[in-house]
């Protein structure tokens, strides 16, 4: 009897110890879920679960809708407050792999957009947290601006222990009550890769850097849209403005993978103007500010061209306007997670019924050795025939 007890919690054991670990690693392997490539969502199913993650603090919103502007079909709408509390409203795809893509995308920012000197955030490629976006669009008073951050193999990743490097590029006037047709062609930089963006809208080339442009972790980063306003954050000392909610349609989103270098920018070549500061040569390449063939369009709203606030600095340190502080994007609705815990969980309950027909069958071949008369030696210990 003891004996039997004895194998009973072995077993019990054993299997609590499979499912714990397998657990465990489905949990690891499933943080790691990647996005498919090709991908492609345009909202005509009505709903966003095509973005397995979601962001919102404060009280905004995210919907599909009809979209505005004779686009034509739906769009997702995202609208964000002025209420104190709401700073960000966004959904965002998984990671993808380290390599080459091409990320198409279109916004709308209504005309009545109200002119904010602040950035807002309408698209940014994250790459973990404690950390600043690696590349961010955003709208910066009436200008379209890309922002990079990246770190070295030699620095920590956190950013409270230690800045990024950051550089800023002017991408041309904001356009409202436009659908924006956005182009990057990113490759994303490794240890032994050097990383490139070139930025289009509706179809020119309006910015372009080659250099590190990521933190080097194990997956390359993740795409996230919406309205994002760090400054918005009430430990900033933002306070209810009265004014309208913000909101920015998105539609048409694509990632597609291309050939390395396909459309790395080409210093020499380009139509460009360069930055008012000379590259050292350990830093990125900046080929910045609004494109020559840029089409010709009006700001936002009354107001100058950039700035020395706008000027395009090769490396300012730590990014106080950007800063994603606002914690990792909670996972929503259905996931790519699926067919990974459907494998593991398969196999756990494959290894937890071998152990359990394991067990029976050998109780049961003691059954039928008592029935069928065992040899007894000593005290009643029983030795299967």
């Amino acid at each position: 009897m003891f004996q039997r007890y004895s194998r009973r919690r072995r077993i019990g054991a054993a299997l609590a110890a499979v499912w714990v670990v397998g657990l465990g690693a489905t949990e690891a392997v499933a943080d790691r879920a990647l996005t498919p490539v090709p991908f492609k969502d345009g909202f005509e199913s009505g709903t966003t679960a095509a973005f397995h993650r979601k962001g919102i603090d404060g009280t905004g919103t995210v919907g599909v809708a009809a979209a505005p502007g004779g686009h034509g079909g739906k769009a997702v709408r995202f609208v964000m407050p002025d209420d104190g509390k709401s700073y960000r409203t966004e959904i965002a795809t998984e990671r993808v792999p380290y390599g080459s893509y091409r990320y198409t995308f279109a916004n709308y920012l209504p005309g009545d957009w109200i002119r904010y000197d602040s950035q807002t955030i309408v698209s940014q490629w994250h790459g973990g947290t404690g950390t600043s976006p690696a590349v961010v669009l955003a709208v910066k008073g009436d200008r379209w601006m890309m922002i990079v951050h990246w770190k070295t193999a030699s620095e920590q990743v956190d950013e409270s222990k230690q800045p990024a490097h950051e550089i800023k590029y002017d991408l041309g006037p904001v356009r409202l009550g436009h659908w924006n047709q956005w182009s990057f062609d990113i490759t994303w930089s490794t240890a032994t890769t050097t990383g490139s963006i070139t930025a289009r809208l509706d179809g020119a080339q309006v910015g372009s850097h080659l250099g590190p442009n990521s933190y080097h972790q194990d997956t390359a980063p993740y795409h996230k849209i919406g309205l994002y306003r760090p400054n918005w954050q009430a430990w900033k000392g933002h306070k209810a403005g009265g004014t309208q909610a913000v909101v920015n349609y998105y539609d048409d989103i694509t990632i597609t993978a291309i050939s390395p270098g396909a459309s790395a920018p080409s210093p020499a070549s380009s139509p460009q103007a360069s930055p008012s500061t000379t590259a050292p040569p350990s830093q990125p390449d900046a080929s910045a500010s609004a494109s020559a063939s840029a089409p010709a369009t009006g700001p936002a709203a009354p107001g100058v061209e950039p700035g020395a606030e706008d000027d395009i600095p090769m490396d300012t340190g730590v990014d106080t306007d950007t800063a994603n502080d606002a914690g990792p994007l909670a996972k929503t609705g259905a996931s790519n997670r699926i067919p990974i815990v459907l494998a593991v969980g398969s196999a756990l309950l494959a290894a937890g019924l071998a152990l359990i027909l394991r067990s029976r069958a050998r109780a049961a071949r003691r059954r039928a050795g008592g029935h069928s008369g065992q040899v007894v030696q000593g005290a009643g210990d029983r030795i299967d025939p």
